[in-house]
């Protein structure tokens, strides 16, 4: 059971070979729920990062988290997890920004669509700029997989990461490149359950 706490916002800190990754999270009742996560910083350390970002933040772990962050770090180390919603504050996204982020995380590893693809396959056909904004502004990343996003071109487009993150991500998952950097067209998804 969680004791009660005047703080609204605490943290965790998981390590990976990407970098140390942040998982902001708050009591609810008598569970948690995840608010956010931090893929590494290139400039500044993780810890450092949330301070700055989160000043009220306050660094600590229960047993859920810190199964969690091993189910991030498994996922980092090239395992296969399927990770649950459950903990998500999934809420705090507009309508059209959760349809994206489910429909981007049914997309099977080792897999891609493109932005285009994923604005036809919620009902949006044309709104692929609105889809990459709505990826890009994704709370929780590797948990919705909105690195599984690319350009039509085969590009990997933009992450929040960065571009070789993303590419080192999607490498990790069994995605296929060519000579030139694009992901290879056996490797695009359509739509359809695998």
């Amino acid at each position: 059971m969680l004791q009660k706490s005047k703080h609204h916002l605490f943290y965790s800190l998981v390590p990976s070979f990407i970098g140390e990754m942040g998982i902001l999270w708050r009591e609810k009742g008598q569970s948690i729920t995840v608010a956010h996560i931090l893929l590494p910083n290139r400039t500044k350390a993780m810890a450092d990062l949330i301070r700055c970002m989160y000043p009220d933040a306050v660094y600590t772990s229960t047993a859920l988290l810190d199964r969690f962050g091993r189910q991030l770090h498994d996922y980092l180390s090239g395992v296969p997890v399927q990770f649950s919603l459950e903990l998500l504050e999934v809420g705090q996204c507009s309508e059209f920004q959760k349809s994206v982020l489910m429909k981007a995380r049914e997309i099977p590893r080792g897999m891609v669509a493109s932005y285009g693809r994923l604005a036809e396959l919620i009902g949006a056909p044309g709104a692929a700029r609105a889809v990459g904004t709505a990826l890009a502004k994704n709370p929780f990343p590797l948990i919705l997989p909105c690195h599984r996003v690319v350009r039509s071109t085969g590009s990997v487009g933009q992450f929040g990461g960065g571009t070789d993150l993303k590419r080192t991500l999607l490498k990790l998952e069994g995605v296929l490149f060519d000579d030139h950097d694009r992901v290879n067209p056996s490797s695009s998804w359509n739509g359809e359950q695998a």
